[in-house]
């Protein structure tokens, strides 16, 4: 059972460091530094649309992260 935790949780770490690699952290400004306001043009909600999928994609590999982690330390814990 601890191996598999264990594999379970470098599976998850590697897609969670590679979003991370991709779309940054989850607690950035966004783009244009319009991190408050947006206006409604079509440009700018375009770019609203790629910010907000940015940030849904570097929050699930931030948890991606803190989950296989977790799961690593169970796996090592339930060893002893």
């Amino acid at each position: 059972m601890s191996k598999a935790l264990n594999i379970f949780g470098l599976l998850l770490n590697l897609p969670g460091v590679v979003l991370l690699f991709l779309f940054g952290m989850p607690f950035r400004i966004a783009t244009a530094s319009k991190a408050l306001t947006w206006t409604m043009s079509n440009v700018d909600l375009q770019v609203k649309k790629l910010d907000d999928l940015n940030s849904v994609l570097s929050w699930i590999g931030l948890l991606a992260i803190a989950l296989g982690t977790l799961l690593q330390v169970w796996a090592t814990l339930e060893r002893r």
